[in-house]
């Protein structure tokens, strides 16, 4: 694309004419025609380019569909849940045993307070 516009650009400045009373240099008629041609070209590519990505995106989406609602997408899906039940069970469990833990400290820590008193 960028060597398209560099050779796009050398032939309108080739194709100009200088005004012999302002000293200007001004696109021949024939340039002028030409280079609305390729700018009507390369709109339309853009367009055809803008198309096919819009192609390729449904067509991705439709496939990650067809997967999630495939039998595998729906064992992986389970899966994580499952896991998921998992991980939140053991944090349970972790939160739960430092609980008990934190609950013996704070015995302890009563009945050596009731110790130091009685001496």
């Amino acid at each position: 694309m960028k060597q398209f516009t560099i050779a796009l650009a050398l032939v309108v400045f080739a194709a100009c004419q200088v005004n012999d009373k302002t000293g200007e240099v001004q696109p021949t008629a024939k340039t002028q025609t030409a280079t609305a041609d390729a700018a009507q070209q390369a709109k339309e590519a853009g367009q055809e380019v803008k198309e096919g990505a819009q192609a390729l995106g449904k067509n991705i989406q439709e496939g990650a569909k067809q997967v999630q609602e495939s039998d595998a997408g729906k064992r992986i899906a389970e899966g994580a849940k499952e896991a998921g039940r998992g991980i939140k069970q053991g944090a349970g469990e972790a939160a739960e045993a430092a609980g008990d833990k934190l609950a013996q400290e704070g015995r302890e820590a009563q009945a050596e307070v009731k110790k130091t008193k009685k001496q």
